[in-house]
């Protein structure tokens, strides 16, 4: 069925999900999305994801012949990231912790890690430990590997674990393997979504140092919302037994085609422009903030990340309402330091979602000074109206996936790219574009 008959056998059968569907698309369109969890996915593994391939599922215990699926993939994370073992049939990250833990440690033990990452995901008797935190030194607002390696010596945790989903700077991984070793502890870095630029070779790679390392396949990767485990040989059996002891039997062959691909594509040349430019708008978005007057933790960033400093007094989930007002996601936190009584109110802003979406360094400093003077004005309704006409102005004939990114010439799903967009929803687009011209020249006027 032709994508057209198919959208227009949709409006007619089930009105009411179609309607949400339009108002999605315009809601992608319209919204500035700088969560770091949230980029769309590629055209091929998205298609991928909805092909027959959905309509059938891997068992483990199937016949081996019958696993080249997963074969392939593995095999492809593995060559990608240069480890030894790839595990792929995990479905998100939450899962790929649980079973890490349960290959690596055992009830009581201790664990250090930065901001305690991974606690959130210890649910149930079997995972419960004692979790010892490292974190950024309030004065240098840097992490301190003198100071991890106190903390290591004196605690001897089971496992070190480094996950910088809240730093913007590269860390020294020989220098924490050494710390690690030390200890007799394991090293496990979860490189969350760093994971794009690692694989392009665009960022520093903890896999040549750590025990395990874990990454999520959606976010920076492009791909399907799914989960990877990358160990070492010595480990790879261990991890392996501790797949099937968390239930992770089962796994949909689309999944794993569309993982295949998404582990294809990023090793392309035109993923790794992707990644560089990712770099390049992240410093831009930064250097409008600062422009505007506003600072951000940490100093320069190095990934994708921007951490902008909230003025004394602000919530970071007030100001996370008062922009999604504005027409900006964003991720508010408390960033914590080795001191408990100093933290930082900030957002966690990502270059990942714009430059897919085709916007470049003069856009992203423009976005950076627009939410600079929303950051210092009161957020009232008239400074949502100022800041969503600016970016609406900047998004309108932006896709939400750029061909540019694609490693060869491909005929973009409808609605997805620059061109082809569907014409039924073309019809609801101009509505709305209608509705929003009238509003914005009222307000102007």
């Amino acid at each position: 069925m032709q994508n057209q008959t198919l959208t227009e056998s949709l409006a007619a059968f089930d009105p009411e999900i179609y309607g949400l569907l339009q108002e999605e698309i315009q809601k992608q369109r319209f919204t500035l999305s700088l969560l770091p969890t949230s980029n769309a996915v590629s055209p091929f593994s998205a298609y991928l994801k909805g092909s027959i391939f959905g309509n059938g599922q891997l068992d483990y215990h199937a016949v081996q012949s019958h696993m080249k699926l997963e074969d392939i993939a593995e095999k492809r994370a593995a060559k990608l990231f240069g480890a030894d073992h790839a595990i792929v049939r995990i479905s998100d990250i939450a899962a790929a912790s649980r079973v890490v833990f349960q290959a690596l440690a055992t009830t009581g033990d201790t664990i250090l890690s930065f901001n305690r990452r991974k606690l959130e995901h210890c649910i149930g008797e079997h995972l419960q430990y004692d979790f010892i935190s490292f974190s950024i030194e309030p004065e240098t607002e840097q992490i301190d590997l003198a100071r991890v390696e106190q903390l290591a010596k004196a605690r001897k945790p089971r496992l070190i674990i480094y996950s910088p989903v809240n730093y913007p700077l590269h860390l020294d991984y020989a220098r924490l393997k050494e710390i690690a070793k030390a200890a007799g502890a394991y090293l496990w870095v979860d490189i969350g979504q760093n994971a794009g630029a690692v694989a392009a070779g665009c960022a520093p790679s903890p896999v040549p140092y750590a025990d395990v390392v874990t990454l999520p396949t959606g976010d920076s990767l492009q791909g399907p919302q799914n989960a990877v485990i990358l160990t070492t040989r010595e480990l790879a059996e261990n991890m392996d037994k501790a797949v099937l002891d968390t239930g992770h039997s089962m796994v949909k062959k689309n999944v794993l085609a569309a993982l295949a691909t998404t582990f294809l594509e990023a090793g392309s040349e035109a993923f790794k422009a992707y990644c560089e430019q990712v770099l390049k708008n992240a410093k831009a978005l930064e250097k409008g903030l600062h422009d505007a007057g506003v600072r951000t933790l940490c100093g320069n960033t190095e990934n994708h990340l921007v951490l902008p400093c909230l003025p004394e007094g602000t919530a970071p989930d007030d100001m996370v309402g008062k922009m999604r007002e504005a027409g900006f996601l964003v991720k508010g936190d408390t960033m914590l330091t080795s001191d408990d009584g100093v933290t930082f109110p900030i957002l966690r802003l990502s270059a990942l979602d714009p430059t897919t979406r085709a916007l470049k360094e003069t856009s992203m400093q423009a976005i950076g000074r627009t939410l600079g003077e929303f950051i210092q004005s009161s957020g009232d309704e008239a400074a949502q109206k100022k800041a969503a006409t600016q970016i609406r102005a900047i998004l309108m004939n932006k896709p939400l996936f750029s061909d540019e990114w694609l490693p060869q010439n491909i005929n973009l799903t409808p609605g997805y790219g620059q061109k082809d967009l569907n014409i039924a929803q073309e019809v609801e687009a101009e509505k709305k574009e209608a509705q929003a011209e009238r509003m914005w020249s009222f307000w102007d006027n």
